[in-house]
């Protein structure tokens, strides 16, 4: 029998909430100002407003809708797709609350969260810098998600962990 326990996303820590707002209103305002140049330059207009909605709803999109742990597997969903990480192929898993230094080397850095690729080849999922869940894979593999309560999903991923063995 299939046990699934849901995880909501940690909200926005307050350094993201505040690098969110200058980035959503300099994406929003700079296409629209862009409209009022002196000449008008009607392709760099348009092209702005593209790209930088276009950034808007993809970095939106990377947020992770859903959160579950099941009796094998942790499911993380966002508007692109699942990510399944078997329990049995963790070697290692704990909840990290500091924030040092992290290099982004592919994806996004503060417009709703932290996801891609980070300090090489982490895969990162974070909306809340101070609410992270690192996980190891036996392969090297790592992920660092934010679930909103850190402690009770670490809890709930040594429970299976454990049942398995």
């Amino acid at each position: 029998m299939m046990n699934t326990k849901e995880f909501d996303t940690a909200k926005m820590d307050e350094t993201t909430k505040m690098l969110t707002i200058i980035i959503l209103l300099f994406l929003i305002l700079f296409p629209i100002s862009s409209f009022f140049f002196e000449p008008p330059k009607p392709m760099i207009s348009i092209g702005s407003f593209v790209l930088m909605y276009g950034a808007i709803f993809i970095s939106y999109g990377f947020i992770p809708k859903r959160i579950a742990v099941s009796d094998d597997q942790i499911l993380i969903k966002n508007f692109y797709g699942s990510i399944v990480i078997n329990i049995n192929e963790i070697e290692t898993f704990d909840k990290i609350e500091k924030t040092g230094f992290n290099l982004r080397v592919a994806g996004v850095g503060g417009l709703f969260g932290y996801f891609g690729y980070f300090n090489g080849k982490d895969v990162w999922y974070v909306t809340n810098r101070y609410k992270k869940v690192k996980i190891i894979l036996k392969s090297g593999k790592v992920y660092m998600i934010s679930p909103e309560n850190p402690d009770d999903f670490v809890k709930e991923v040594q429970l299976r962990k454990s049942e398995m063995v």
